[in-house]
């Protein structure tokens, strides 16, 4: 089988360093894109070096920005770019602050013997269908500057859209549900036959979850709902609900695995763990001995 890696990072090269040396395996090709906002020039391009895999740095970099249509692009443009080298037989989304808690093997592995699923995390609860409707019936602006404001605008744009998402429910404006919209993680393990689906849907992704929070967390949740392939999501009511990912939102924002956690990732079923930081890198350096 050939895997296919899109990697998003924007910091932590450090970190970035160690998942590339993870992922380092024959049978892996990745793709990597670094956001706009990073001085390439100050990387150390000896991270970039290495021995099994094969390595595609993206030459479009894109501002990306928390929320925004941008992260939808950058995920496209990665299935894009993969897709003329591949086919491969799973496209996998991580961070540049993920890693493998299996080993290379054993990822390959289990992707053999379950392939044609689609691992794709969907939230439940009422909670999450209540954010989901918020989220997909209204106009949402200046998506981008959610996190990173313009300084001297900051008050000016949030107080506008604030009163323009108010001006909508006060009229009880909804968008229109072209779709059965569904809502997940980000961060997904997918076949050919949904970037088949995804890339073949673009127009419509484009402009239906331009003006929408967070359109990274719906638009493959909903595209693959409505697609011939939902039979094939993998345990779709899973309790965990990430997508054989160890993400852990009780305690973080996700929270970011520590050494103390070290003894529930190597229990856990998971492939991949989300987040690391180097603020830790006793723990990120005892994953990379167990699982490279």
């Amino acid at each position: 089988m050939r895997h296919a890696f899109l990697l998003i990072a924007h910091n932590e090269f450090q970190l970035l360093k160690i998942l590339l040396s993870m992922l380092d395996d024959e049978r892996n090709d990745i793709f990597l894109h670094i956001d706009k906002k990073v001085d390439m020039e100050s990387l150390n391009k000896d991270m970039f070096i290495l021995k099994h895999a094969r390595l595609y740095i993206l030459e479009q970099r894109i501002d990306v920005r928390w929320g925004d249509i941008s992260v939808v692009k950058v995920e496209l443009l990665l299935l894009e770019t993969a897709r003329m080298k591949g086919p491969y037989d799973y496209y996998h989304l991580l961070s540049g602050v993920d890693l493998p808690i299996k080993s290379q093997d054993y990822i390959h592995e289990f992707f053999e013997k379950n392939k044609g699923y689609e691992f794709v995390a969907y939230s439940q609860g009422e909670a999450n269908l209540k954010d989901l409707e918020w989220k997909m019936s209204k106009y949402h602006l200046f998506t981008r500057y959610y996190k990173i404001p313009p300084r001297f605008f900051r008050k000016k744009i949030e107080r506008f859209r604030r009163k323009f998402l108010k001006f909508q429910e006060k009229y009880h404006y909804s968008r229109p549900n072209e779709i059965d919209f569904k809502k997940g993680s980000n961060w997904v393990s997918i076949s050919d036959d949904l970037v088949t689906v995804l890339l073949d849907k673009k127009n419509f992704i484009f402009k239906r979850f331009k003006y929408v929070c967070c359109s990274d967390e719906i638009f493959i949740h909903s595209i693959l709902w409505n697609s011939p392939l939902k039979d094939k999501i993998y345990k779709v009511n899973r309790e965990a609900g990430n997508g054989i990912r160890a993400i852990d939102w009780n305690r973080g924002d996700p929270y970011v695995w520590r050494m103390e956690d070290l003894s529930l990732l190597l229990e856990s079923d998971d492939l991949f763990a989300r987040k690391f930081s180097s603020d830790d890198m006793e723990i990120v350096m005892k994953v990379k001995e167990l699982f490279s």
